[in-house]
Formats: C-alpha cells, structure tokens, sequence
C-alpha cells in the first residue's frame, strides 16, 4: 500500500511540474521556480516509496508463505519503478526549474525595458 501512495505522489509530482513548468505546452506563458510543497512532498515519495522495503523485512515472519512469495517476486520490479519515478520527478522538478530561471529573467529584462 505504501509503494503505491508514493508512486501516485510521484505521478501527481510529475503532472504538477509538467503543467506549471509549461513543459509540453506550445503557447509561452510565465513559468515560476518550483515551490517548496513539491519539494517536500518529491522527499515524502522518496521516503514512502523506499519504506515497505524495510518493514517487509522486519515482518516477513509473520507473513503467509505465499504472501511472501508474492513480494518476493514483485520486489525487484517495484523497487526498478519507483526509482524511475523518482528519476522522473526529478528530471520534470529540473525542467520547471530551468523554464522558471528562464522566464524570471525575462520578466526582469522586459522590466528594466520599459522602466
């Protein structure tokens, strides 16, 4: 449960990014820096996401042998995902950045234009 919360997380980061860095979008419009909620909640995937490792370690015991199977098998695939999808939150977070730097530089020359 908890890696498919960080994966929605990731997802909605990548969305979020996407829309306001005016990545895909063909019209030019202001772009602003990458605001510190994303931030967070990019290092809250990382940490929800990188969580069931652990904990299935502490209680695999108390586990059904097929259960375990399950996650034992699903483990490497999940763990190669999610770090995809961090690796992608972070390309997107960089992308918005870039945009943002971008377009605050143009605000401050077209400022300093007609001042």
């Amino acid at each position: 449960m908890l890696w498919i919360v960080a994966a929605v997380i990731a997802v909605n980061i990548c969305s979020v990014t996407a829309i306001r860095g005016n990545i895909f979008s063909k019209t030019k419009r202001d772009v602003y820096p990458v605001r510190w909620p994303i931030v967070g909640l990019h290092f809250a995937s990382l940490v929800i996401g990188a969580l069931p490792y652990p904990v299935y370690t502490m209680f695999k015991s108390g586990f059904s042998v097929k259960f375990r199977h399950f996650y034992e098998q699903a483990g490497w695939p999940s763990a190669a995902l999610m770090i995809l999808l961090i690796a992608a939150e972070l390309v997107f977070m960089y992308l918005q950045a870039r945009n943002g730097m971008k377009s605050e530089m143009e605000r401050k020359l077209n400022r300093a234009i007609k001042g």
